[in-house]
């Protein structure tokens, strides 16, 4: 009997298996899933970390070592000046300093542990520390009473403003007087926050904080390194001017490391690789020749230790500043400037004489040997002023008569022994008042050369007015045509007045123009009563009149040099003579200035300045009339001068500031022009150097 098929009925413990099974199935394969994705992103993770840690180890760990570093700069060690003779005229003094290289995370407590230590055991000095400093040093020392100086309704009023704590500040600084900050910081607190704020502030690289620190001093440090954390002895340097003020303006300034940019230059400088608190030029010969004088700073790298106290080496090595040689003969230029001084207190009763001037440059270099000048100051006392040779211009008076030749032998309004008549009548144009040389009887007919010998005001007015395109009618009107301003403007400035010397130091002065164009001012300005000049202008006018019409540069630079190991100077470039204008070809006219200039110290109005003299000099004198009321002039004194007369080596110009006794000018010409050859010598016996 066949059997029978079982038969199974599903349930709902069957349904509930089913569904079970099935569940447990998605989880699973979700499971392995997850577990995969798991798998791979540990396998990343392992590739990477097997790629920094092994494969690109030293890579990361440069960038780390970078990331804890920082470098900074040290100046080089700025070049010397010196006069011709290596004479030292700026130069740079070796001084130790206590010094902070930043430390990372330094605790305010810590500071405070320092600075207390530095103060007891080394000199600290304040003199240098500004009003202004002071004034935050007390806001660090008390914010409560710097808080106390702003009212509630003013800080209530600046709580809403964008920049109200600026302003807040501004404000407390603004009414600390003088009187607050003397009572409530005494010496002490400023030793202690001036350190401390230097501390505080340098977050990276270096700063002095002590400067000029005895050999003691520097032991006690270097005995407590530990104690001090990033301080540091070091050695620097900090310029020096071998003759005090003397001809200092000249040579000019150079910044501390605490003033470090000036804000003038500042982003130009930053441009250029310079540090916040590099030492440069700020004027003078100092800034004009900044680029060769700095050399190359030498650059450290800072890191630091696992405490945070810093490690320094060495990184680049720098190179020092190229050496400058000058023109200046300094025995000459201090000899000069004693003569000077000497005159001024000479004519101490004189209320207006208050600045005298003296140049001596060789016309055919421009090499400037001497360039003296003192000042009178309102309490009497007298400093140097060397400067004022090209910083300030006066009239000239009858020096500029030779320029008026120039331009009317230029212009071909005359030809060689062309005369004019200056006779008592003068000269005199209607509606103004008579215009007489010095000597009002006048000298008959003359030509240039008696004209420049006696120096004749009438003569030169008169072809003034022929340049003008006039005909001189005694008592009668004058029309002259404006363009005569321009074209003695223009003779001037080929000659060297009117127009900037071009001398290498900065803000040399231009003078003076006047704006009149009446007759009678272009009648002034023939005779040097109208434009102003410089006496650097004067010297190199006199240069040009001395080389037969080759206009030189005049220049302090003679050379720049290095020193060697056994402390010989060795010549790096040589300064080459700078032709700026050459109007030799007007022959006439300088042959017959030069034979007025000749006269002039012969037999005219110079014949006794250089009498009894071995060699023979051409000049000519001026004397400007300066009013200071409405009827009462004191006159500027000129000189200017050259010899010897047949082969020019030295050049001499001289102005006196309003003297009206026993004037200056001539006695000053001849000392400086004997003590010139005296030590030069002159003709076949010159030196040449």
């Amino acid at each position: 009997m066949p059997k029978r098929p079982r038969i199974r009925f599903r349930g709902q413990k069957e349904a509930n298996q089913e569904v079970g099974n099935i569940l447990g199935n998605v989880i699973k394969r979700r499971y392995y899933i997850v577990m995969g994705f798991v798998l791979v992103i540990a396998v990343i993770f392992a590739v990477r970390l097997f790629v920094l840690q092994i494969s690109k180890k030293d890579f990361y760990n440069a960038k780390l070592e970078q990331y804890q570093t920082n470098t900074f700069q040290v100046d080089a060690l700025r070049g010397e000046i010196v006069d011709r003779n290596y004479t030292k005229l700026a130069y740079n003094e070796n001084v130790v300093c206590a010094t902070y290289y930043s430390v990372n995370n330094m605790k305010d407590k810590e500071i405070d542990a320092i600075v207390k230590f530095l103060m007891s055991h080394v000199n600290v000095d304040i003199s240098d520390v500004t009003k202004r400093e002071k004034k935050d040093y007390l806001i660090m020392k008390d914010k409560d009473f710097a808080a106390s100086l702003i009212t509630d309704k003013e800080r209530k009023a600046l709580a809403k403003d964008e920049n109200g704590d600026k302003k807040i500040y501004n404000l407390q600084i603004k009414r600390m007087t003088d009187d607050i900050v003397n009572q409530h910081l005494s010496d002490n607190d400023i030793k202690y926050y001036k350190l401390f704020y230097a501390i505080k502030r340098c977050t990276s690289g270096s700063t002095i904080l002590l400067e000029g620190i005895s050999v003691e001093e520097a032991s006690v440090i270097g005995e407590n390194s530990d104690l001090l954390r990033g301080v540091r002895v070091t050695s620097d340097w900090k310029r020096n001017y071998a003759f005090g003020t003397n001809f200092k303006q000249v040579l000019g300034n150079v910044t501390t490391k605490k003033q470090g940019l000036p804000a003038t230059t500042k982003t130009e400088l930053l441009a250029l690789d310079y540090n916040n608190d590099s030492r440069v030029g700020t004027s003078g010969l100092e800034t004009e020749y900044e680029n060769i004088l700095s050399g190359d700073s030498s650059t450290y790298q800072l890191s630091y230790n696992k405490d945070g106290s810093p490690i320094i080496k060495k990184k680049a090595a720098g190179s020092n500043g190229l050496n400058l040689q000058l023109t200046i003969d300094s025995e000459l230029q201090e000899k000069v400037g004693q003569y000077i001084e000497n005159e001024l207190k000479s004519h101490a009763g004189e209320h207006w004489n208050n600045h005298i001037y003296c140049i001596l440059m060789r016309p055919k270099t421009g090499e400037v040997i001497a360039m003296a000048g003192k000042e009178r100051q309102k309490d009497g006392q007298i400093i140097d002023y060397a400067a004022g040779n090209y910083l300030n211009a006066y009239a000239v008076g009858s020096s500029f008569k030779p320029a008026t030749l120039y331009t009317c032998f230029k212009n071909h309004v005359i030809n060689a022994n062309h005369y004019e008549v200056d006779d008592s009548n003068g000269l005199k144009v209607k509606g103004t008042p008579t215009k007489y040389s010095h000597n009002k009887v006048g000298w008959g007919s003359i030509n240039e050369v008696t004209a420049l010998a006696y120096s004749s005001n009438v003569y030169m007015m008169k072809i003034i007015i022929k340049l003008g395109g006039a005909n001189y009618v005694y008592n009668g009107p004058l029309r002259l045509k404006k363009d005569a301003y321009k074209l003695l403007r223009n003779g001037a400035g080929e000659l060297g007045l009117g127009v900037k010397s071009g001398i290498d130091i900065p803000n040399e002065s231009l003078g003076y123009r006047g704006k009149g164009t009446t007759p009678g001012n272009i009648l002034d300005f023939s005779i040097g009563q109208y434009d102003t000049y410089t006496n650097m202008q004067l010297a190199t006018y006199t240069s040009t009149l001395a080389n037969m019409g080759v206009k030189v540069r005049p220049h302090l630079l003679k050379s720049t040099y290095t020193v060697d190991s056994e402390g010989n100077n060795i010549t790096q470039d040589k300064v080459k003579t700078t032709v700026i204008d050459d109007v030799s070809s007007e022959k006439t006219a300088f042959e017959q200035i030069k034979k007025g200039m000749q006269a002039v110290t012969s037999w005219g109005t110079m014949k006794s300045v250089f009498a009894g003299l071995p060699y023979d000099m051409a000049g000519k004198s001026g004397t400007a009339q300066v009013f200071v009321s409405q009827t009462r002039s004191v006159p500027n004194h000129m000189i200017i001068t050259y010899g010897p007369t047949s082969n020019p080596q030295i050049v001499c110009t001289v102005i006196v500031e309003q003297q009206d006794n026993n004037n200056s000018a001539p006695g000053l010409a001849r000392f400086a022009v004997d003590e010139y050859f005296k030590k030069y010598g002159y003709g076949d016996s010159a030196k040449v150097d």
